[in-house]
């Protein structure tokens, strides 16, 4: 380990996911950086998934199963057992891009700087597609951002609540923006959409971007009718099959 390095704190938040913590603990130990601590927060998974866990026990900073209120609980738990000056989260399934991937983002930074994101790939029809990631019209992944854990001191942890999941999305609205940059490099890989891609938190989503004003109303009822519409097709296309 180099201790030059800034420290970056690595958090798994995971449950039930026997068939795909595997691959993001391999991910996670084959990172170049030299400076990294990795923390895995288990919602006393009753799958086998903890039994994959503890084959890298040996290789893991901080390993926890208890019963948790879902998935921003155990990230916020993970929050207060790091260490490092850097946060990533890479959820059960996800991968970093490459093994350079903390290292490059990383790499030459101004000190000013607190919030990196990127573009990210997400499998599709088992084929890869790069998304474009951008701050201001709110396509951000979590697993391909890494900021400064006093942010979270600043502005609080993730907001626990069982309808209300994307409390990323907003913690990130709250970042200045002379401390965001954007990586030329992706960072994560995301195997299949997260707890807050559901069509309901969509909703909440964009009804944020309104209140933030990175959309106008206009922007918002097209949006919100275009959505309804979308659905109603899908809905009669599944009644047709």
């Amino acid at each position: 380990m180099n201790n030059t390095a800034p420290l970056i704190s690595i958090i798994t938040a995971t449950y039930n996911c026997v068939d795909t913590i595997e691959s993001t603990i391999k991910s996670v130990l084959a990172q170049s950086y030299p400076n990294v601590e990795y923390i895995i927060i288990d919602g006393q998974s009753t799958d086998g998934t903890i039994d994959i866990i503890k084959r890298y026990e040996d290789s893991l900073t901080i390993f926890v199963s208890e019963p948790d209120r879902g998935i921003y609980d155990a990230m916020n738990k993970g929050i207060r057992a790091s260490k490092g000056i850097w946060l990533n989260f890479m959820n059960s399934g996800d991968l970093f891009h490459s093994e350079d991937s903390i290292l490059n983002s990383l790499n030459n930074l101004d000190d000013k700087v607190g919030f990196i994101y990127s573009d990210f790939f997400v499998y599709k029809k088992q084929r890869l597609k790069l998304i474009h990631a951008s701050y201001d019209r709110g396509i951000v992944l979590h697993q391909s951002v890494i900021y400064k854990r006093e942010l979270h001191s600043k502005y609080g942890e993730y907001i626990v609540s069982q309808k209300y999941i994307i409390s990323d999305y907003l913690f990130f609205q709250l970042i200045p923006s002379a401390l965001i940059k954007k990586s030329l490099f992706p960072i994560s890989i995301n195997s299949a959409p997260g707890v807050s891609a559901g069509n309901w938190t969509w909703y909440q989503k964009i009804c944020f971007d309104y209140i933030f004003r990175k959309i106008s109303v206009l922007e918002l009822l097209r949006n919100l009718v275009i959505r309804v519409i979308k659905n109603c097709i899908i809905s009669c296309l599944k009644l047709v099959k």
